[in-house]
């Protein structure tokens, strides 16, 4: 027998929960991340969903969100979440929710769906290779977006 052969077999339980569903006293997470500082920073945030805000009227703020003091979600800071950030901005400002620098909106119901099948190609194409927050960011604009699609495609063009 070689050495390899005469070694035991190992098996270590890295569950996080027993079988009764409660946490094992042992259990370690394998990654530990760093705590986040509580202020908030002046970074971009993912696009605010544009049903609240219209919903409030003009003028007005939108309604307060149900969950006082839950941290805002914001975009990944990696490249593909800028990506996906900057994909799901040009459709918002294509679905005529943005405005451009001179202060008008243009809606082009096409180019914004075109936009709303490309992040939800990326959404296929990347599922199981992305990080949670990236995962997470994604479906979130794609909901979003399509929500409002939907909501800009019955209202009749001004």
């Amino acid at each position: 027998m070689t050495k390899e052969e005469e070694k035991p077999i190992r098996v270590f339980d890295r569950r996080m929960f027993t079988a009764e569903g409660e946490l094992r006293p042992d259990y370690e997470p394998e990654e530990r991340e760093p705590p986040r500082p509580p202020a908030r920073e002046a970074a971009p945030a993912s696009p605010a969903p544009p049903a609240e805000a219209e919903r409030a009227g003009p003028g007005l703020e939108p309604p307060p969100s149900s969950e006082e003091g839950a941290p805002e979600p914001r975009e990944p800071r990696t490249p593909f979440g800028a990506l996906v950030g900057w994909i799901a901005t040009n459709a918002y400002a294509a679905l005529g929710l943005l405005s451009d620098a001179g202060g008008r909106a243009h809606r082009d119901l096409a180019a914004a769906k075109q936009m709303i099948d490309w992040l939800a190609l990326l959404e296929q194409k990347t599922r199981g290779n992305l990080s949670f927050e990236e995962t997470d960011f994604l479906s979130r604009a794609l909901y979003e977006l399509r929500l409002a699609f939907v909501e800009m495609s019955r209202r009749p063009a001004k």
